[in-house]
This record gives C-alpha cells, structure tokens and sequence, in this order.
C-alpha cells in the first residue's frame, strides 16, 4: 500500500503491509559508527542479507540471508544507535512518495521531516541528485537521504555519528572525511588488558580498567577517563578509540558507590576536593605503565570534565590534550556557588551521588525550602550527611577549596583543550572560565564549540518549543574529538586547528566562526535603563535606550519578600528527570509581571542586531537589607510579546568588591566579604557578569533586561539578613531601588556584532 495524504504541503504516509522493496536492483549497504564500518546489508529480489562486525574481537560474523523482508522481530536485523530498526523500515520507507513535498510525515503524523537543497554527488562515474531530509525539531534525531527515484541513500543517528549509506554515497556523509590519511585508521578489535586498584597517597585504591587494541604491539597513547558514574560497561562509549590503536584507561574516582557495585574504588566521595591529587597520582601511575608510550589525552563530560581540568593542574608534561564536554567549572566560578550564591542543585546531586534517597512523603519543594540549610540533609534523608555540611560551611573561596581551584596558578599551560558546550548548559559557566583561562595561560592551541544545546550536547534541535533548525546539531563532532586525539598523540596533521570557536547564533539560526572569544569584531555597546520611577508598577515605563541619560532619574522602587521568591521557570521536583531543570528558552513572561521583577525594553528594533560575546549589567541600586541578591536576564521578545530569555546572571552584594569581572569568571575572587550598610539611600554600583551568548535580535523584536532578586529553583534566596546563609532560619522582606539616569547610568553592555 503506497497511499498518501496531502496534508498543509505535507505528505503522510498511510503505512499497510510491506511491498517489495522498490527498487529491483542489488544495493549495498555499509553501517559506520564513528567512522568504523560495523556492518553490511544487501537488499535485492528475493534477498535480504547481513553481516556485522564485533567491536571487541573486530571479526566479521558470517552473512545472515533472509528470501523476503525481515519481520520487525527479527534482531539479525538490528543496527547500532537510533538507526536501530532502520534496515526493518526499509520497505516502507521506499514506499514513501518523496517527490517535491516540502515535508513527509513518518513513522506517524506528527513526526516531520523538511526537505533541505539536494546535493550532487558522483557514483559509478554518474552524477546523482540526493535530497536530505531532517528530522524537524527532533530529539537524537535519524535524518534521511533519498534520491530521485525516492530510493533510501543514508539514515543518520547525527548526534552519535552513526550512518547507514549506500555503496558509493559515502561522499556525502561523515564517512569519506573519516576515510582520510590523517585519522588512524580502525585496524583493532580490543581487549581488558588488566583490572587495576591503583593506590592513592592515602592509600586509598581506586578502580581502573584498562583496555588495549587486540593483536597490537604497544606501547600506545592513551586516552584516560576518570568518572563518578561507573566503568563497567563505560568501554561500549569508548571502544573505538582502542580500534585505532589507543589504550582506553577507564578509572572509578573515589568514593563514589552508586553506580557500579563491580568496579568500585576505595574511599570517600567528597565533591571534586579530592580529584587534584588522586589524578595526579594516577596519570603518574599510568605513564608508568609498560603498555603507555607516555602521551595521555582526556575526555568526558560534565564532572568527567572537571576531573580533566583538576589533572591539569600537576602540570605533568604527559598530558597532552584535554576534551571536556560540557564541563564543570571549579567551586566558584560554576557549581556550588555561582556569583556567590548556593545552587539548588547542588542538594539533589549530593544526596544522589551518595545514594541518599529522600525521605518518602518529602517532595524536594518543600526540602529546598527547610531552613537552615545545613540541616537540610537530615530533614531530606533522615541523616547527617558530612559532604554537605562540609560544602554548606565554607562560603568563601577559602582555602578549603584552594586545593581544586586551577584558576590560581599563573603558570603556562602546555596541553592544548578542544571544549564542548550549550548556551543552555547550567555548567557553561564552567566552560566559559575555563576558556578563559586558556586564552589566558594556554600555550598550545585550543578550541571551542558552543552549540544551541542542553547539558547533554547536541542532542536537540528544539527545546521548550523554540526551534534551531536543521542544522543545531552537528555531525562532526566525533570526528573533531578523533582528529583532536591523532594530532596532539599521533602528530597527524589536520584542520582541526582553525578555525578556534564555532558558535551558533539564536534567532538566526546559524553558524558562525571565529579566531577568538569573545570575537573580537564584537563592540561594547551599551543600552540604558531608563523610567519614570514607575517600571516596578507598570511594565510599560520601563525603558531601554541608546542614548547616555542627560538628566538624574527618579529610581524604581519595590520590595522583595524571600519567603514568595520570583522563581526560575521549571518546578524543581522535575529534578527527577535532570534533563528537565536548565536554562532553557523560556517564555518568562508570567516571571517578569511579578510586582518584585523590574523590566527595562526597548523600542521595535528598526533593522537586525546581533550580539556575540560576553554581557555585563552595570547595576546601581540601593537597599536597607544588610545582604541581598542581584539577578539580571536579557530576554528577546518577538512581535507577539513572547519574552524568550537567552541568558541570566546574578551577583550576591557581600562579593561586589571584585577587581574585575574576568578574574570573577575565573574564580579568583570571593575570598571575602563585606555586608551592605542597611542604609536605603546608599547608591551602590554592581557589576553583574551574564553568561556570553550570541544571539540575532530580528526586525521589530524587543531587547528586554528584567532585575530581580532572586531566582528560586536555581539558588536558595538569599534571607537579606547579611547572616550565615547556611544557618540562617529568618527572613527579612526588604525595600529595593534601582537607580538610573544621568547621576546613576545603569546600564546593560552588549557585544554587538557589525552588519
């Protein structure tokens, strides 16, 4: 059955019973992960064949031979990664009438895939015309190639890099780049060479698996990984890189008990304090190490990240290169305290961590809310829990976290850092300091790729229902990660080097590159805050305007109570699926009509403004709390009065004597604190570090600041009563002011780009 619908321009497919597959001739098909060709399919009349390749002994399995389409049960037929069921769908997919719709619905009629400009190509000595089809908005999406006779060239798992193409349309994928001389070809299949327990100074003895490529000869670079979430099945992740001839090193960091029951390492888990040295003596044991030509490379995401970084700081000449993905920052310029605040989520990931599970009949709404906060852990599991109560009672970048903060030392830093992150990451702010300090002390060359994306990178091409389209994500990235590796372990040459960032532009919707970051095109523009005295009362008096004020303001007052926070957008018991609880993209309109969240807007942009780069809000305000808490967001909002907020930041009034906002970034300040006067008409002027964002604000859409402050569900409130914020049981409702005008300029700095 070979029916379909037209729908709005769409075409759905009714699907009935398999036919034929459409075409009568015999195709090829050739799976690659990662470059890796992992299996072989042969479509004809009256022949369905497979054969696949293990990973682990790197041997073909013999042809398994079906005389018609496989059944959707038939498992002989399954493919890595999302293109999973891909070689079942065969047939219904060839039955699918491409054509020149604008877009197909399938599986079903919500699923849509857009037509994207065909592309040419030579097979067999014959141009050919293909068109790609993207997954529109889609999660992990599997895009698809079709030709002109509606033939299936290539499925594609894009995020995981995993392929399906036809014989000779290999051009047209990741696969021919993979092909090319300077990447290590996959010869190996690979094998656990040995189960250590590698002894720390303390004598605590961590787990570590280390596999080699089978029916090689070493010694071999290797690329090392230390990890809080478990190494028994962690080579499925890394496999490839022993197929192309590198030793995987996989390590279980201290403590850590959840994940894995069969490799677990000794000790206590305390969060990121003892990864400086326990991975100093690590790599040190594995340089050691018959089997290592002594060259290391890291990799891994989020605190896999940050223990790349934390190894850094032994200054071991055999780290090389390091690959964090969407890493942590240290203490202070990123988790637990970000601008001097608490995170919220730093509770949930502790407990977590140390498998305590809350209490049953507490929610973590009412948890987040117990005061003091150093009892929380009792109050939420039922007990005393040592790794909060330690974090909860060191507040100042004091010398209980010295030992893991590798912003301090001004030394040259000689291995070189590809890093991966999303402006939607709530660890960019890790990412964003650890650039620049590279940019800073790096001697080696570095780069960066921040994408339209979440925690778990490049996975999407919408969240909360705005769209980045076709091409948020990208299908390059393990190929940079393996060209990363060859070049700094292997010396093979590669363009790896330039260009250094690679950013994406909201609101456009596209990419762009440059030699530095910020780019240095960008131009600090200022816009002003500007009102009648009533932008607290009514939204619409709140400007935001080009010109330097000329005459002192009347400032906008209101009060800030921190039992009814203003709240970020999401309900924190969404903190069970972590996916869920980051900065998206969000309509905050309901947030900024509060009567305590000020907005300042500006007029209907004449003509399109781009922004790149980082964004600082020069504040001044006044308040008679002893302490409070400033967040500023900048939201875009389009002509329908949707206010999508791209980026926030916050600063806590008792850190505002900071030299200045890079070493702020690069959590070399919050040693010490001074409290507020309590005086209401003291005017004090703070300097509030936004996250960098590139963002097109387009024709007639409206550039938005909102000051607040606080942000439930991201920070605990500050109690503005200037006390132990971790012991703290009492609140202060206080009386806020925000001065502008010619006498108090506040304004917010944008880098904008030129047209």
């Amino acid at each position: 059955m070979r029916t379909s619908l037209p729908v709005l321009g769409l075409s759905i497919l009714l699907l009935g019973t398999p036919g034929p597959v459409a075409s009568q001739e015999v195709r090829t098909f050739d799976v690659y992960t990662k470059g890796i060709h992992a299996a072989e399919l042969t479509l004809g009349p009256g022949r369905y064949s497979i054969r696949k390749r293990n990973p682990e002994s790197g041997a073909w399995s013999p042809p398994t031979t079906r005389s018609s389409a496989p059944a959707a049960t038939d498992t002989a037929f399954l493919l890595p990664g999302r293109i999973r069921h891909l070689a079942l769908e065969l047939p219904r997919l060839e039955q699918i009438p491409w054509g020149r719709s604008p877009a197909v619905a399938w599986p079903d009629a919500v699923t849509l895939y857009d037509r994207q400009p065909e592309r040419e190509t030579v097979v067999a000595g014959r141009t050919v015309r293909v068109t790609r089809w993207s997954h529109r908005d889609g999660s992990l999406p599997v895009d698809l190639m079709v030709d002109q006779a509606d033939d299936l060239v290539a499925g594609i798992d894009v995020r995981a890099d995993v392929v399906l193409v036809r014989r000779g349309y290999e051009g047209l994928t990741t696969v021919s780049r993979w092909q090319e001389p300077t990447i290590s070809p996959a010869r190996h299949g690979y094998h656990l060479a040995e189960r250590a327990m590698v002894p720390m100074e303390d004598g605590s003895r961590l787990a570590t698996l280390v596999y080699l490529p089978r029916d090689a000869k070493g010694p071999f670079p290797t690329i090392f990984v230390r990890t809080p979430y478990g190494i028994s099945n962690l080579i499925l992740e890394y496999w490839h890189y022993v197929a192309r001839g590198y030793a995987v090193v996989l390590q279980a960091v201290r403590g850590t008990i959840y994940w894995d029951a069969a490799n677990r390492s000794e000790g206590t888990w305390d969060p990121m304090i003892n990864e400086p040295a326990d991975g100093k003596t690590s790599l040190e044991w594995l340089v050691r190490q018959p089997w290592s030509d002594g060259q290391v490379c890291m990799q891994g995401g989020s605190y896999v990240g940050y223990t790349q970084w934390a190894v850094s700081m032994a200054n071991n000449p055999a780290l090389k290169c390091i690959v964090p993905e969407s890493s942590m920052g240290t203490a202070f310029s990123d988790q637990p305290f970000w601008g001097g605040t608490i995170v919220e989520g730093i509770a949930y990931y502790v407990f977590f961590m140390l498998d305590k599970p809350i209490l049953p009949g507490r929610t973590w709404n009412e948890i987040l809310h117990y005061r003091p906060l150093i009892d929380l852990d009792r109050y939420a599991t039922g007990e005393d829990i040592p790794q909060w109560k330690r974090l909860l009672s060191h507040q100042t970048n004091d010398a209980y976290w010295a030992r893991q903060n590798w912003y301090r030392s001004t030394n040259p830093r000689r291995f070189s850092s590809l890093q991966i992150s999303g402006w939607f990451d709530d660890d960019f702010a890790g990412t964003e300091a650890n650039w620049a300090l590279m940019a800073r002390y790096g001697q080696g060359p570095q780069r960066l790729v921040i994408g339209p994306w979440k925690h778990s990178y490049n996975a999407d091409r919408q969240l909360n229902g705005y769209s980045f389209g076709p091409t948020a994500l990208r299908e390059d990235i393990w190929l940079l990660k393996q060209q990363w590796y060859d070049r700094f372990l292997r010396n093979k040459a590669s363009a790896t080097m330039a260009p250094t960032v690679d950013y994406f532009v909201l609101g456009s919707n596209q990419w762009r590159q440059a030699n530095t970051w910020p780019p240095a095109e960008a131009t600090p523009t200022p816009w002003y805050l500007q009102s009648d005295g009533q932008a607290a009362r009514l939204r619409s008096r709140g400007q935001l305007v080009r010109n330097t004020p000329t005459a002192p303001g009347a400032p906008d007052r209101y009060r800030y109570d921190p039992t009814n926070p203003p709240a970020n957008w999401y309900d924190f018991d969404q903190m069970q699926r972590w996916e869920d609880v980051q900065s998206f993209p969000y309509d905050v309109k309901d947030i900024e009509s509060r009567p305590d969240v000020v907005t300042y807007t500006s007029a209907p942009l004449e003509e399109d403004l781009t922004i790149a780069g980082n964004v600082m809000m020069i504040l001044h305000a006044s308040t008679d709390a002893r302490d409070t808490d400033w967040w500023i967001h900048l939201a875009d909002v389009d002509t329908s009065g949707r206010s999508n907020r791209i980026t926030l930041g916050v600063l806590r009034s008792r850190f505002r004597d900071l030299d200045d906002p890079v070493n702020r970034a690069m959590d070399r300040n919050y040693e010490s604190e001074r409290l507020l006067s309590g005086n209401p008409d003291e005017v004090v002027e703070y300097q509030v570090a936004l996250r960098s964002i590139a963002n097109t604000f387009k024709k007639g859409h409206r550039i938005r600041i909102a000051v607040m402050n606080a942000m439930n569900n991201y920070s605990f409130p500050n109690s503005n009563t200037g006390g132990d914020e971790a012991r703290v049981t009492q609140t202060i409702p206080a009386a806020m002011a925000i001065h502008h005008g010619s006498l108090h300029p506040s304004r917010i700095v944008l880098p904008v780009l030129p047209r």
